[in-house]
């Protein structure tokens, strides 16, 4: 992607994100919100319910700390440390942001349906923007560094788990879709934007 894209990708998802951040209660938002809210929730099964809890608590923000310390730590051990600043920056920004933007769009969650207990505003999502903003790294960081078929299957693994994590948040009933549809948009932002950060390092490593 080149550095004109990038700032295009940014621009983007911003104008995504902040629309349906105001827009919300439109008439498309609330469309989207209620037939795909009442899809996923008509779908409940207890195998589905185990499936999806066990999914969102990789999604958690303390998760996402292991996870991401313990990613960091094996790039620097084989050398790879703009692979492993690139990732810990896109989730350090990712993770201070998404409370701010939660305040300034002061969203309530869903109050109907839940099968967790949670508190705290709704949009945009955390887990999904925590979730696209780690695995996408990892996607973008393992079509770097990883040969051969690992890399293939690795790839795969991170494009799957964030729509999993994402759609575990609306089936236990504590964001909207268009919450999570702004929270991959923020985490997009976050992965594009570190990319033109360290556009040079990237690009000599």
């Amino acid at each position: 992607m080149t550095h004109w894209k990038r700032i295009l990708t940014l621009v983007v998802t911003m104008v995504i994100l902040t629309t349906i951040g105001f827009y919300h209660q439109s008439t498309v938002g609330e469309w989207v919100d209620h037939h795909v809210y009442s899809s996923i929730i008509a779908s409940k099964s207890p195998v589905m319910t185990a499936v999806f809890l066990t999914v969102t608590y990789i999604g958690e923000a303390v998760s996402m700390v292991i996870l991401t310390t313990l990613i960091v730590l094996l790039l620097i051990r084989y050398q790879y440390r703009v692979e492993a600043l690139f990732l810990a920056l896109t989730m350090i920004l990712s993770g201070l942001t998404n409370p701010i933007l939660k305040h300034i769009f002061n969203r309530e969650r869903p109050s109907v349906m839940r099968l967790i207990d949670i508190s705290g505003l709704s949009f945009p999502s955390g887990h999904a923007m925590g979730a696209t903003a780690f695995f996408g790294s990892l996607c973008y960081i393992s079509l770097r560094i990883i040969k051969g078929q690992a890399r293939i299957w690795l790839s795969i693994l991170c494009i799957l788990m964030i729509p999993f994590i994402c759609a575990s948040r609306i089936y236990l009933g504590v964001h909207y879709p268009t919450d999570i549809i702004a929270g991959i948009m923020g985490g997009l932002f976050f992965i594009v934007l570190t990319q033109l950060i360290l556009r040079k390092p990237l690009h000599r490593s």
